[in-house]
């Protein structure tokens, strides 16, 4: 074998080692940066988030119709 192949046969087996991928989150390996993946990822996260905030905003509300019940009740006892 000649140089040259040598060369492309060890660059080729070490390309197929690499397996690179784009992400859009650094932390999660990959060397390639993709925009589109990470905007993904933010909104994701914003669901999320909003699902977590619509589940206060309902719990919330209960609890402070409880207190309100109690509080009517406390009242009607004479306490």
């Amino acid at each position: 074998m000649t140089r040259l192949s040598q060369a492309l046969c060890l660059i080729l087996a070490a390309s197929q080692l690499v397996g690179c991928q784009t992400t859009g989150d650094p932390t999660q390996g990959g060397i390639f940066w993709s925009e589109t993946k990470a905007k993904q990822r933010l909104q994701d996260r914003e669901d999320t988030l909003d699902a977590i905030n619509a589940d206060t905003s309902r719990i919330n509300r209960r609890n402070s119709s409880l207190q309100n019940s109690a509080a009517r009740k406390r009242k009607y006892i004479g306490e």
